[in-house]
């Protein structure tokens, strides 16, 4: 079976040529050996050529010029100079340019020379390898990205054709359970009671795969200006009082007084706070929970944090937290049951400020989520 050649040899001395050609004989792959430039030219226009060995001093042209040639034409070659002592300068000046992989001096050490060639056709191969597989992850990226879009799409479009049907399901709840429509007992109350309270939950849900897909496609419009942080987290606690006084919980600020004013969307900020504060309301059985803040001018950002007492969180699941539908509670300590999505929407549009959302926590000494917001721009605009 013949061997393939992948090896080019051109020098302008006849004997060169015969002397490497008997060299090779034995050699798994195999060569071509020239004088000829023409030829030299040919072979490697065909496609197989791996490594070439060309002569420093030809009639025609130089050997770094031949080879400067190679590599404008087939980059990826592995260029080799036979070169005699009296141009090892040259061979040097042309290895540092990036022209010639290495040098051989004449007359060669024939086992030099031969694992010369076998490292350099291994260098090749692994060059071409290295860059089938780039490909093949390039091509896989793309239908991964392709696949992704479409599945974004998909959700988007479906939890939209769900909103009017869930908003007329609501209603249709709250109009019997309120007697609009009739008197009910208590039994059918209570089951009205649970079919509300998952209608809600479904609700959140919608709502949360909405904003989730607008944020990661860049299509949520955010209104930033200078606003006082304090005026929004008292909002939302004053909103939130209720729950946690039911819970039996105390729910307190700590407002750093030199606070500055920062740049935020307003409604944005309050989806974030509401979803830290309703999720320590939630996991905290007992004690409190504070909202402090903390003026870090110096750092050039604010420091917001929401602390409670609950039982905290284990070392290996606080990276879970922030990514999408993560829920690190169980069924039975969740009985309000989340869509595990809001953290990471939170992480989304503390992102978009150009800020950084964390989370601290040890079991049983309760946890702390914080988040700061940059003093100077370096928002995310797309």
């Amino acid at each position: 079976m013949p061997k393939e050649n992948e090896v080019l040899f051109i020098d302008d001395e006849q004997s060169i040529i015969e002397g490497v050609q008997r060299l090779f004989m034995r050699e798994t792959y195999g060569i071509i050996a020239t004088t000829s430039l023409d030829k030299a030219r040919s072979a490697l226009a065909e496609g197989k050529i791996k490594v070439v060995v060309s002569d420093y001093r030809m009639p025609d042209i130089s050997g770094v010029k031949f080879l400067r040639e190679v590599k404008e034409k087939y980059p990826d070659v592995v260029k080799i100079l036979f070169t005699g002592y009296t141009d090892f300068s040259a061979a040097e000046e042309a290895i540092n340019v990036g022209e010639v992989y290495r040098f051989i001096s004449k007359p060669w050490k024939t086992a030099e020379l031969l694992l010369t060639i076998r490292q350099c056709i291994e260098h090749y191969d692994l060059i071409i390898s290295a860059k089938n597989h780039e490909k093949e992850l390039e091509i896989a990226n793309k239908k991964l990205k392709a696949i992704y879009e479409m599945q974004k799409e998909f959700t988007s479009t479906v939890s939209h054709e769900l909103r009017t049907p869930l908003s007329s399901i609501k209603m249709a709840i709250d109009l019997i359970s309120q007697e609009t429509v009739g008197k009910i007992n208590p039994e059918q109350k209570d089951i009205l009671g649970r079919a509300k309270k998952e209608t809600d939950r479904l609700k959140r849900l919608i709502d949360d795969i909405l904003d989730l897909t607008k944020i990661e496609a860049g299509k949520l419009q955010m209104n930033f200006v200078a606003n006082d942080i304090h005026q929004v987290i008292a909002q939302v606690v004053e909103a939130q009082k209720d729950v946690a006084k039911a819970r039996g919980l105390n729910l307190k600020t700590e407002f750093d007084p030199n606070m500055p004013k920062v740049l935020f969307d307003s409604d944005r900020m309050v989806q974030v706070l509401n979803n830290l504060l309703g999720n320590a309301i939630k996991f905290t059985k007992q004690g409190e929970i504070t909202v402090k803040t903390q003026d870090k001018s110096l750092e050039n950002h604010v420091l917001v944090s929401v602390i409670d007492t609950g039982k905290g969180i284990a070392e290996g699941d606080i990276s879970k937290l922030f990514q999408k539908f993560q829920q690190i509670e169980s069924a039975l300590d969740n009985e309000e049951g989340g869509t595990g999505l809001g953290l990471a929407i939170c992480k989304e549009i503390i992102a978009r400020h150009g800020g950084k959302i964390w989370a601290e926590s040890k079991p049983g000494a309760g946890s702390s989520f914080n988040f700061i917001l940059p003093l100077q721009e370096r928002r995310v605009t797309a």
